[in-house]
């Protein structure tokens, strides 16, 4: 009996376009922590990734792109590339056993992510003078309320707030404390631990 055939070598381009990606991001977000974003440049990028400068561009278009990748890896962190309300922490609120295990959780996750983008996102808003990266500025705080609307709508469904509760104020004060503005203010200039800041906003 002849042996079946074995299956076709897989295509390793769309890999190697990935990791070409990924090493692009982790250059880029380098050189924007370095060197902000107007002074960073895709050539710089391109040396810094080991690849063409042409590449660079066929990846990502423009700077001002490459840079919404960079803060999009930063909101992602190590986990599958889906929006914030579809990541696994998230079905864990409405399990909860009760509110404050809940409201825990969704702070504490929030926070981890408003951390680990609050560097770049200082970027973007020093970059802001650009119209593209305005946008982009406009467009991340847009998302982050609507997300932050959601998550408060999870709370409701599970139970995990008051009857009656005004859930818009709620949504508005999520969004006023959980940002990476305040973050910032607390943590760089005004020297707050991580910590601290966590413990203020759960307070």
């Amino acid at each position: 009996m002849t042996p079946p055939a074995p299956p076709p070598e897989p295509d390793g381009r769309r890999e190697r376009s990935r990791r070409s990606r990924e090493v692009a991001i982790a250059a880029a977000n380098a050189l924007f922590l370095e060197h902000d974003y107007v002074t960073t440049t895709m050539g710089g990028v391109a040396e810094r990734a080991g690849v063409s400068e042409q590449s660079l561009y066929y990846l990502f278009g423009t700077k001002s792109e490459l840079l919404a990748a960079v803060l999009a890896a930063s909101v992602r962190g190590d986990g599958e590339p889906v929006p914030v309300v579809d990541q696994p922490w998230v079905d864990g609120l409405a399990e909860a056993p009760d509110a404050t295990t809940a409201v825990e959780q969704m702070i504490a996750s929030s926070i981890e992510i408003v951390a680990r983008t609050a560097a770049i996102y200082g970027v973007v808003q020093r970059g802001s003078a650009d119209p593209d990266v305005r946008e982009l500025l406009e467009v991340t705080r847009r998302r982050r309320r609507s997300d932050q609307r959601r998550l408060i709508g999870v709370l409701a469904d599970a139970g995990h707030l008051r009857p009656g509760a005004d859930l818009a104020a709620a949504a508005d004060v999520f969004y006023g404390l959980v940002n990476e503005e305040v973050y910032l203010l607390l943590t760089v200039d005004c020297g707050w631990s991580h910590d601290r800041f966590r413990t203020w906003v759960t307070s």
